[in-house]
């Protein structure tokens, strides 16, 4: 098996996971722990988890691998883009956001997907421990914490899950360290035709960040939140909606 092969996949995954395979009938003595060592990483488990798609390979070991394999710069691109494109995938699942569930899942959605991100955290020793950093900023005790289910939502409720991440929000104002955190917003003019053109533009930018900045050898969890919506209900004038606080339940 050459390192050209990777030109013909379109899973980076599979790639890996052929290379394995091929090199254990191959070579003798040859393990995932044989080559964990030789990529440079320092947990054992790290690149099994990869394989096992429970976790993206990040800058640092794509850089690896590609030093490793020797790859080209036609194949180094290639290998690039096929990580890219799986973590993008797996943003638009919920990273992103893009709350578009009519109905579904309402009790702590966000704090469950929190958890599932912060059990991939090698430096966190237990579930005990994760759930005591997180129970401030998910205004949970840590036995609540404990007690979630770490998982991706398969339906979330948006609005729901819109609440909870305003509630982190506004907690992180109190629990985060001014160093360790940034808010921005700004209110603008502009033209109403464009506003699907501007989401787009957002969730690319959402997309090149995660792909930046997400990565194997975390040792933190961050919230990376944006929004962008009309401020102006152009019904108003005609039909008078009643605001939320004046709705009686």
């Amino acid at each position: 098996m050459t390192k050209a092969e990777i030109l013909k996949y379109k899973d980076y995954r599979q790639f890996l996971a052929d290379y394995n395979a091929w090199k254990s009938q191959n070579k003798v003595g040859w393990s995932l722990t044989v080559w964990t060592r030789q990529l440079g990483l320092s947990h054992p488990s790290a690149l099994s988890m990869i394989l096992n798609r429970k976790r993206h390979i990040g800058d640092k070991l794509a850089e690896s691998i590609s030093e490793y394999f020797d790859f080209n710069e036609g194949e180094k691109s290639h290998f690039s883009n096929l990580v890219k494109y799986e973590k993008s995938i797996d943003s638009n699942h919920l990273r992103i956001m893009v709350l578009n569930q009519l109905q579904g899942e309402k009790n702590h959605a966000i704090a469950r997907f929190v958890l599932n991100e912060g059990n991939k955290l090698q430096n966190i020793e237990s579930r005990e421990a994760l759930a005591k950093l997180l129970s401030p900023i998910l205004g949970l005790n840590s036995d609540e914490v404990i007690a979630l289910e770490s998982r991706t939502p398969e339906s979330p409720d948006p609005k729901a899950m819109h609440q909870e991440i305003v509630k982190i929000l506004e907690r992180s104002y109190d629990v985060v360290p001014k160093s360790q955190r940034q808010y921005s917003a700004t209110f603008m003019r502009m033209k109403s035709e464009r506003m699907q053109e501007a989401i787009d533009k957002l969730r690319a930018f959402q997309k090149e960040f995660i792909a930046e900045f997400d990565c194997e050898d975390a040792n933190t969890l961050v919230c990376f939140q944006n929004s962008l919506f009309s401020m102006l209900n152009e019904q108003s004038a005609e039909t008078n909606p009643e605001l939320p606080h004046n709705k009686k339940n």
